[in-house]
């Protein structure tokens, strides 16, 4: 059976690695001749350790759409890190990487360009899965950080709000991780600095998600409906924020959506 022209592959980390990432992502295409594959994610409020041919670096989180196009053929190896992961690995604030891809040399103190060089060509050079696992997981084996058991409380409380859309409001977070109510400029502090964004745009990122699946079913709700449920003070607020991290008011979103199930199956079946 001939393979499909692009795949993507998730495999967790070791142990060892599992008190600061969550997962290995590996993205493999090959498009023969002029033909290409546009891939749009709205990421997760995540950073990633990227493995690219003379691209590899630290990416932050993405303020909107993440577009990537792909032609020919090639590789891409990544490891996403918990929400809060990232932190003790590098010398100074998360947030300093936000919108940004930074080269690995100069993100990591101890990353000299050689080392990085001969690790993304064994990363992406590997006969398989499992070897290039290997080689991307030593290149942080050789620097484990202390452990610090606040990441394993954030990120817990990040992937509950992603998960429950009931969760609309800072005081929501602040009650998963257990602070008081007069806690909110210590949080917004740790969140910039750990994360990278601040606790209000990760509750705003997961509830733009659950606009994407809503807009995406047959019966979707009106947009007046979603947003409230969302908890979006009204409509208005609502399309703005979707606009300003996807590009496309929600209208235009469900339209090209309607558009394109009428003219073959839906891009996220």
């Amino acid at each position: 059976m001939t393979a499909p022209p692009f795949q993507l592959h998730r495999y967790p980390v070791s142990v060892a690695l599992s008190p600061w990432l969550d997962f290995h992502w590996l993205i493999e295409w090959d498009l023969p001749g002029g033909l290409h594959h546009s891939q749009r994610v709205l990421p997760f409020p995540n950073t990633h350790l990227v493995f690219e041919a003379g691209a590899s670096a630290l990416h932050g989180v993405a303020s909107g759409v993440f577009v990537r196009r792909l032609q020919g053929r090639g590789r891409v190896h990544g490891l996403r890190f918990k929400c809060g992961g990232l932190r003790a690995w590098l010398n100074g604030s998360v947030q300093t990487l936000s919108g940004r891809q930074v080269p690995l040399d100069e993100a990591f103190a101890w990353a000299e360009p050689a080392h990085v060089l001969s690790t993304e060509q064994a990363v992406l050079g590997a006969g398989s899965h499992h070897l290039s696992i290997a080689a991307a997981e030593a290149f942080l084996l050789a620097h484990l950080p202390a452990v610090d058991p606040w990441v394993a409380r954030l990120d817990t409380a990040v992937q509950q709000v992603m998960q429950d859309s009931s969760l609309t409001r800072v005081a929501d977070l602040q009650a998963l991780l257990g602070l008081d109510a007069g806690s909110e400029r210590s949080l917004q502090r740790r969140f910039s600095d750990s994360v990278g964004v601040s606790p209000k745009w990760v509750i705003q990122r997961a509830r733009l998600q659950d606009a994407l699946q809503a807009l995406a079913q047959q019966q979707a709700p009106s947009l007046a409906e979603l947003a409230l449920r969302l908890g979006f003070c009204d409509q208005a607020h609502f399309s703005r924020c979707f606009r300003q991290t996807t590009g496309h008011t929600p209208a235009q979103y469900r339209e090209t959506l309607n558009r394109s199930m009428e003219n073959g199956p839906h891009p996220n079946a």
